[in-house]
């Protein structure tokens, strides 16, 4: 009987530790299916759109610091923003439909633009736009000039081609204007700038052609010169395509008709020896025709 309490102490911190286990387990770990009340009253993900654009320049590094604006249909600006140093830029919180896509700024001095444009947007995952930049074109201005006086060449025709070029993609000519000068942009696709060769196919009037092609280094933003100079050929002194005055002679051999001969006529005149003498002229027993009388 002494040792009864001792049982019955035992037997009660044992029921104590089965009926304190479970609850502390069931509030540590709330299963997955509490999380989904939570979920119900945040806006649905099908009303949402999105765009993400992705910048970068002509040789593929990202280009930070470029603007964009989006529109709506009627013009209004719905976001603006500027590409991180990554070339990203996110918008969102976009109705589903077509949105105008604005860049306004390059963010870089030797970078342009690309044109506006249209964009599908859709709920879901933002849509991914990649927009490359190109580098700014090189303004070449041509002068053709004459060797001695330096004045202008109007009319000389250069031709333009990337340097080692297999065909003729991106070659362009240029006529030189009154002042001998002519004006093209240059496209560029390396920063360090793009090699160009300009070789004259067309001399001006009354001057020599100059063989030697002009090599031209054509850099993101910047402005070049090609110079061609011309020396003047020896002009003549007559005009080589000018016809001969005729003369009184030469117009028997151009077919023009000739009055008939008469007996006047004079022995230069080759046609008067082709009139045969009549009969009834000979004087028989007269010398004077035989020729007998040259003894004399």
């Amino acid at each position: 009987m002494k040792h009864r309490p001792l049982l019955f102490t035992a037997l009660a911190l044992t029921t104590a530790a089965v009926l304190t286990g479970p609850a502390a387990t069931a509030t540590a770990a709330p299963s997955p299916s509490a999380e989904a009340p939570k979920a119900q009253g945040d806006p649905a993900p099908a009303d949402k759109a999105g765009l993400r654009i992705v910048k970068t320049d002509p040789e593929g590094p990202p280009a930070p610091g470029a603007a964009f604006q989006l529109f709506d249909s009627a013009g209004k600006t719905l976001a603006e923003g500027k590409t991180g140093p990554d070339g990203n830029l996110a918008f969102s919180d976009l109705a589903r439909g077509v949105v105008r896509l604005k860049e306004t700024a390059s963010g870089s001095p030797l970078l342009g633009t690309v044109p506006d444009q249209d964009v599908v947007v859709a709920p879901g995952d933002p849509k991914v736009l990649a927009i490359t930049d190109p580098y700014k074109s090189t303004g070449l201005t041509l002068k053709v000039t004459d060797k001695a006086t330096g004045k202008g060449l109007a009319g000389a025709i250069v031709n333009i081609a990337p340097k080692d070029a297999k065909d003729d993609k991106g070659a362009f000519t240029l006529t030189t204007g009154p002042d001998g000068t002519a004006k093209a942009p240059l496209p560029v696709g390396r920063k360090t700038g793009s090699a160009y060769t300009a070789t004259e196919s067309k001399a001006p009037d009354a001057y020599r052609l100059e063989t030697t092609p002009v090599e031209i280094t054509a850099k993101p933003g910047a402005e070049t010169t090609a110079v061609f100079t011309n020396a003047a050929t020896t002009k003549p002194t007559g005009d080589p395509t000018a016809q001969p005055t005729p003369t009184s002679s030469s117009s028997i051999c151009t077919g023009e008709p000739m009055a008939t001969a008469s007996s006047s006529s004079g022995p230069g005149i080759g046609t008067a020896t082709s009139t045969p003498t009549a009969p009834d002229d000979k004087s028989e027993g007269s010398l004077a025709h035989t020729g007998a009388g040259s003894t004399n």
